[in-house]
């Protein structure tokens, strides 16, 4: 009797010992001016604040037990910092947006130096082909085009090992990787072999489905189509159908009142309109991610004369797969996908080969 009972408190004494190990604390310090503002932690895989703390004596503090490493936020005001969350003392750098102290956390914050110094790369790269005065519109863009491709390869390359982790630095790299990758085959590449622990991070998983669906909307396929039950002018239901797969070519603007780059590419958009017969090119505003009362204001402040299907939030965008705006579709007269992603000189110039002007 007495062997059974200490068998059972050693037992007890070492699952103890394990929830010991599982926990954590996640220090911060920050100006003693913000004494009394609220700190939130987020959680990326439910998209939800999960705890909060105050700041006290210029210092905040966060504790609690996990049984798997993940990604947090932390937001204080303005500032935020990304970590990860495993056991141990983790320290919030606001200033760099990071966080050190256990393994995970300073190999990620190696990992951010790396993956900070691609991007300054390819900046650079096309400082220097912006600056070079030799090169005419059409060559500066095929040598950006060619500096895009080497530098999605060398991503690929240096991403590729972090990716194929099994913990929460495996997920940040797939994560970062579909914001380089550009077709869905791209995103394959380290999707594809990653574990799935890392393919069911949230982020993760909902761009992989982004890219799924810009699989199924591809150029060559056929449209999809969507309804906006209050989309049309006077609030009642309107679908890309109404005006796609109707005998001539459209072309399908998705933007938003807010959007800076979506207002600098309506001049392109009014130019083809103007150049091109409602007889063989229709173009048709789609207003994302924004409140009917800002896109109708946008819409007369830039006197846009072609129709517009508004209310329609993320609807279109989810079917399409686009995160990013504006973002322009040309569909071919029996409804084909013909382009995706047209601007600038690019879309004046595959209307051209299409159109003829």
């Amino acid at each position: 009797m007495r062997t059974t009972w200490l068998y059972g408190s050693l037992l007890a004494l070492a699952f103890a010992s394990c929830a010991r190990d599982r926990s954590y604390t996640i220090e911060g310090e920050v100006d003693p001016s913000l004494n009394g503002e609220t700190v939130y932690l987020s959680d990326y895989q439910s998209e939800s604040i999960v705890d909060s703390a105050v700041v006290a004596d210029g210092r905040f503090l966060f504790t609690g037990n996990i049984s798997r490493d993940s990604i947090r936020r932390i937001d204080l005001g303005r500032e935020y910092a990304n970590l990860i969350l495993e056991p141990g003392r983790i320290v919030v750098y606001l200033d760099r947006h990071l966080a050190g102290g256990t393994p995970l956390n300073d190999a990620n914050m190696a990992y951010q130096a790396v993956f900070d110094s691609l991007g300054n790369e390819l900046s650079s790269r096309n400082a220097a082909i912006a600056a070079d005065s030799t090169l005419d519109p059409k060559g500066r863009q095929a040598r950006l085009d060619e500096e895009l491709d080497a530098w999605i390869a060398r991503c690929e390359e240096v991403l590729r090992p972090y990716a194929l982790r099994d913990d929460a630095l495996g997920a940040t790299a797939v994560w970062n990787w579909a914001f380089i990758a550009q077709t869905p085959e791209e995103f394959d590449r380290l999707y594809a072999p990653a574990s799935e622990h890392v393919r069911n991070f949230g982020p993760v998983k909902r761009l992989a489905a982004t890219f799924e669906a810009q699989r199924k909307t591809a150029e060559g396929m056929p449209f999809s189509d969507f309804t906006i039950p209050t989309g049309a002018a006077d609030s009642t239901a309107v679908s890309l159908s109404d005006y796609v797969g109707r005998g001539k070519y459209v072309l399908v603007d998705f933007w938003a009142s807010w959007c800076g780059p979506c207002r600098a590419e309506m001049p392109t958009l009014r130019e083809v309109w103007e150049r091109y017969d409602r007889s063989e090119l229709e173009v048709l505003g789609v207003a994302v991610w924004d409140p009917r009362s800002a896109s109708l204001a946008a819409i007369g402040e830039l006197n846009l004369p072609w129709p517009q299907i508004l209310d329609a939030g993320m609807i279109p965008t989810d079917l399409y797969g686009i995160n990013g705006i504006p973002y322009v579709v040309l569909f071919g007269p029996d409804g084909t996908i013909v382009a995706r992603n047209l601007r600038g000189e690019g879309l004046k110039v595959r209307l051209a080969e299409l159109l003829g002007k």
